[in-house]
């Protein structure tokens, strides 16, 4: 798996084994994707002392945090896995053939969801374990039956080859097929992928202009797909006159440590704070004490940030 731009040829042979793979996975019992994903999630666990340094060189992110994240993708996984194992997730309908039906007879008609195919999932900057290879959104596509193509992120593209290779070659071993799941590299190579005719649907974490320019994409192509975008949010918090009266002190500490946690980089983080007209908490939450300054998760977020301070000044 390279670190470096994915070229068009190597894209092209990468869908075309994700092809594949995809219609071989999404026939096999439920019970071994579900157990191929516990085989990727004992192995992630395994290297977990690999894993997280190389994630806090790149990320800027404690080690805690990060073993709490690796430990939250983990169980997602194994989660999905334990939904095949219920089997309830293909909401299988059955109305059985009956020929006394009053509107005339009825054929035996059966309906059950199935995988859709290949899916091109673009990871996070913020969650660079659980929002990116082996993340939600791949692993909830693996365990319906599809392929992944990742999207690995800019911010931590180190990380992300060492997560595919545990990964892929867990899920391998455990008898998925070659391309069940594929990392590609740069800006152009995503955009070509959830262009391809062979991908079937696309999934992305992140911000609102990305995630728009993605959507846009999916829904011009002459057969358009589904996009699952989980995008920021200006999340604003409304505060009635007597929340403010009864404890206003304590919501403006809650909101000062929650838009700064993580230093300010959750997609959760509050941004708006509209109190009542005349109430002390504006001047309580101007004064209010802020954390240390802290390292953000890549240079672009840094760039970024500094031009959007500038522009206020």
């Amino acid at each position: 798996m390279s670190e470096t731009a994915t070229t068009p040829a190597e894209l092209d042979d990468i869908l075309a084994a994700a092809a594949i793979a995809a219609q071989e996975w999404g026939q096999r019992p439920a019970a071994d994707r579900a157990a191929a994903l516990v085989a990727a999630a004992d192995a992630l666990d395994a290297a977990a002392s690999d894993l997280i340094p190389i994630a806090e060189v790149e990320s800027n992110l404690a080690p805690a945090r990060l073993q709490g994240e690796l430990k939250r993708t983990t169980f997602q996984l194994r989660l999905f896995a334990e939904l095949l194992n219920d089997g309830g997730y293909l909401d299988a309908r059955i109305d059985h053939a009956d020929d006394a039906w009053p509107m005339g007879a009825r054929p035996d008609i059966r309906r059950v969801l199935e995988p859709i195919g290949p899916v091109v999932v673009f990871a996070a900057s913020n969650f660079p374990f659980a929002f990116s290879v082996a993340g939600g959104d791949t692993c909830s596509a693996l365990a319906a039956g599809c392929s992944v193509v990742l999207k690995v992120h800019s911010g931590h593209p180190q990380l992300s080859a060492a997560v595919g290779r545990v990964t892929v070659q867990a899920l391998e071993g455990a008898g998925a097929p070659s391309g069940i799941l594929a990392l590609v590299y740069g800006t152009q190579a995503g955009r070509d992928a959830l262009m391809d005719s062979r991908v079937k649907a696309g999934a992305f974490t992140g911000s609102i202009p990305g995630g728009r320019a993605l959507f846009d994409l999916a829904s011009s192509r002459p057969e358009p797909i589904p996009f699952y975008g989980e995008l920021g949010s200006v999340n604003p918090v409304f505060v009635t006159e007597a929340a403010a009266t009864a404890r206003g002190s304590e919501i403006v500490s809650g909101f000062v440590q929650s838009y700064t946690m993580g230093a300010g980089q959750f997609c959760t983080k509050p941004g708006i704070l509209l109190v009542p007209a005349g109430s002390t908490m504006v001047a309580e939450l101007a004064e209010a004490a802020r954390p240390a300054p802290a390292k953000l998760l890549n240079e672009r977020i840094q760039v970024g940030y500094r031009a959007a301070l500038e522009s206020l000044f």
